[in-house]
C-alpha cells in the first residue's frame, strides 16, 4: 500500500515482503519524478518510509513476480561472497569492493548485536553499520567507479511483553533500486534478523518473536531500462489479485 502524508512524505507498507516490494515499485512508477543519476534517467521518490509487517520466508509473492537471480545474488553477497559486484542491467561500478558478507564478518556484526542484547536487552546500541571509514578515501580516489553500500544500517530493538521479547528491525538505505534490488534487500534483512532472533532466543532463555521491519529510503528509484518491465510486473500482479 502507498500513501503520501503531508508534511511527512511517502509511506509504503505491506503484510509481507512481496507486497511491500510491489507497493514500492508501483509508488515509484506512479508518483516518482524523472531525475538523472550521473546522466542515467530514472523515476525516483525521496525520503520514503516503509514498513513490512511480517517477513516469513519463502515469500509467495516474490516467488511469483520477483527476479530470483537478483535475490540470490544479494543473498550470496551477504552470506558467502567477499567481493561486491553490481548486477544492475547497466553496472555502475566494477567488482572489487568488500561485500556485505566481508563487512559483516570482519566487524563480527551479528556477534556484536547478539552479545549486546543478551547482556542488555533494552539496549539502543545494537546497530550494524555497513559503511566503514576507509570507504571515504576509496570513493574520492575513484569518484566515477566507486562503491558505497546502499544499505547503510540495521538496528535491532527488543521490547519485553508478556514474558517474551518482540524484536523490531529498523533500517536505512541511502539509495535503493526499487525494481531490481529492493526485493533482495528486504529478503537479506529478514534473513539477518532470523539469525539474530534464533541466537537471542537461546541466550535470553525467553521466546523472541518478530515485530516489523521499518525503515527509510533516502532515494528510491527505477531506472529507465526497467520502466516497461516494472510496469508489466505490477500490472500482472494486480490482475492476478483480481482473479483470486
Amino acid at each position: 500500500m502507498y500513501k503520501y502524508y503531508e508534511p511527512f512524505g511517502h509511506h509504503v507498507w505491506g503484510d509481507d515482503i512481496g507486497s511491500t516490494w510491489l507497493s514500492l515499485v508501483n509508488a515509484v512508477m506512479e508518483h516518482g519524478d524523472v531525475t538523472y543519476d550521473e546522466g542515467r534517467q530514472r523515476k525516483s521518490l525521496q525520503n520514503v518510509v516503509f514498513q513490512i509487517n511480517s517477513f516469513n520466508l519463502p515469500d509467495k509473492i516474490l516467488e511469483a513476480y520477483a527476479k530470483k537471480d537478483n535475490i540470490n545474488a544479494l543473498i550470496y553477497l551477504t552470506f558467502e561472497g567477499d567481493e561486491m559486484r553490481d548486477f544492475d542491467v547497466k553496472p555502475s561500478f566494477n567488482p572489487g569492493a568488500k561485500s556485505y558478507h566481508k563487512r559483516m564478518t570482519e566487524g563480527k556484526m551479528i556477534d556484536f548485536v547478539v552479545e549486546r542484547l543478551s547482556l542488555i536487552p533494552e539496549s539502543k546500541k545494537a546497530v550494524m553499520s555497513f559503511i566503514h571509514w576507509d570507504d571515504y578515501k576509496a570513493i574520492l580516489d575513484r569518484p566515477y567507479d566507486d562503491y558505497l553500500p546502499c544499505h547503510t544500517t540495521i538496528q535491532f530493538r527488543l521490547l519485553e511483553k508478556d514474558g517474551k521479547y518482540i524484536m523490531n528491525v529498523i533500517t536505512h538505505f541511502r539509495s535503493i533500486d526499487s525494481y531490481q534490488k529492493s526485493c533482495g534487500d528486504f529478503v537479506i534483512t529478514a534473513m539477518i534478523a532470523e539469525k539474530v532472533k534464533d541466537r537471542l532466543t537461546q541466550s535470553l532463555k525467553k521466546p523472541v518473536e518478530f515485530g516489523s521491519i521499518m525503515g527509510v529510503i533516502t532515494d528510491a528509484h527505477v531506472y529507465e531500462e526497467c520502466y516497461l518491465e516494472a510496469k508489466e510486473t505490477v500490472a500482472r500482479s494486480q490482475s492476478d489479485l483480481k482473479e483470486v
